[in-house]
């Protein structure tokens, strides 16, 4: 008890505060599970795909080689990464084989990111052979990257 109006008074949280503020935290985050599962897959999914079928993609507003390099990146950011996995969209035994697969990408040298080198260079061979059976083993069964989430500017 004194030591909760110690913390009151100069400041600190008491635990219980702390964990309510957390709580309201997850909670504003597992609103939006859905959509950061979506990116997550959609992440995984053009890194399975070919450079033909990447080139499909292409529209004056979706660069998929830009997304290949931002999308991944947002999708493994903590809090969304783990809303997945806290909201069960995703089984937890997969959280090490996707966090290996997400260095495995930022391993990709800076010269090989190129359209040349997708389906020639043997990194990117390995990569889209990871993402494939990632895919496989999440059950993933629709291979087809989805927009059903579009951000809008308020």
């Amino acid at each position: 008890m004194i030591k909760d109006w110690i913390n009151r008074k100069f400041g600190k949280k008491t635990e219980s505060e702390s964990t309510i503020k957390d709580k309201n935290f997850d909670i504003d985050y597992d609103k939006n599970a859905s959509f950061y599962h979506s990116n997550l897959i959609n992440s995984i999914i053009l890194f399975s795909l070919t450079k033909s079928d990447l080139e499909k993609l292409i529209s004056p507003t979706f660069n998929p080689f830009f997304e290949l390099e931002t999308e991944i990146d947002y999708a493994f950011m903590p809090v969304c990464f783990e809303t997945v996995f806290r909201n069960g969209l995703i089984n937890s035994s997969f959280r090490s084989e996707l966090l290996e697969f997400k260095l495995l990408t930022h391993g990709i040298p800076s010269e090989i990111w190129d359209w040349e080198y997708i389906d020639i260079h043997p990194t990117w061979i390995q990569i889209r052979q990871k993402a494939i059976n990632i895919l496989d083993k999440l059950e993933v069964k629709n291979r087809i990257y989805s927009d059903d989430y579009i951000i809008h500017e308020k």
